[in-house]
């Protein structure tokens, strides 16, 4: 029978939905399932540091409805308005290539050769409220303050890749054959074994977020940025 390759096509998800389960009874790794040669996987990981972009054209109350939509929603009451906000995806590209053996039986033995990774942010989106404008004492301290949160999402990144990156490629390497109906389930299947491999990193990172980004937004600080300007 001769060896074909397959493209498997990348997934762009939130952290998370790229680690969805998937249920595929009709694939496993089975001892029948041998190539005549050994195989090479090539592995390329990388970074998204993510564009830092900046609004200034959405109202105090439009920055509202997107911090309650993004599920950080404001803890500290109503009495507190945002006046800035950064957001960001933690996205998670993977984009796979096989080699699958069509079998006498109608199945195909199949193999990872390639695995080409991205992992970060795309777009880091920092919102100041239209109210404060460029070159104003109130849009230099919001401004400082969004950084703050951009400089906590970078340091994640900073700590976090490496390790993705080394577990996602020893997964990949690790992965034996795999037997299946068709290359597309056994793309299925071998996807979903490296998105598990890098889940609970991916959950622990987000929660290292939320804290790090809470620790910025108290009403201690929020007085002390105040203080420092008269146009509010």
């Amino acid at each position: 029978m001769k060896l074909s390759d397959f493209i498997i096509p990348a997934t762009l998800a939130v952290v998370l939905a790229a680690c969805g389960t998937l249920l595929v009874t009709t694939t496993a790794v089975a001892a029948e399932c041998t190539f005549p040669a050994p195989g090479k996987i090539d592995v390329r990981i990388d970074r998204l540091d993510g564009q830092v972009v900046l609004n200034n054209e959405r109202s105090r109350d439009s920055l509202s409805r997107m911090q309650s939509q993004s599920g950080r929603a404001n803890a500290l009451g109503s009495a507190w308005t945002p006046v800035g906000l950064t957001l960001t995806e933690l996205t998670y590209k993977m984009r796979l290539k096989l080699e699958a053996l069509p079998l006498s039986n109608g199945r195909y033995c199949a193999r990872l050769t390639n695995l080409d990774a991205e992992l970060g942010y795309d777009k880091l989106k920092v919102y100041i409220a239209r109210k404060f404008r460029p070159g104003s004492c109130a849009y230099s301290s919001i401004n400082e303050h969004e950084m703050t949160h951009v400089a906590v999402f970078r340091q994640a990144l900073d700590d976090y890749f490496p390790r993705l990156q080394r577990s996602l490629d020893r997964a990949a390497r690790e992965l034996q054959p795999v037997l299946a109906s068709s290359p597309d389930q056994a793309g299925i299947y071998l996807r979903k074994r490296l998105n598990a491999t890098v889940q609970s990193l991916f959950l622990e990172m987000n929660r290292v977020l939320d804290r790090n980004n809470a620790l910025l937004d108290t009403p201690e600080r929020y007085r002390l940025e105040q203080a420092r300007c008269k146009d509010w």
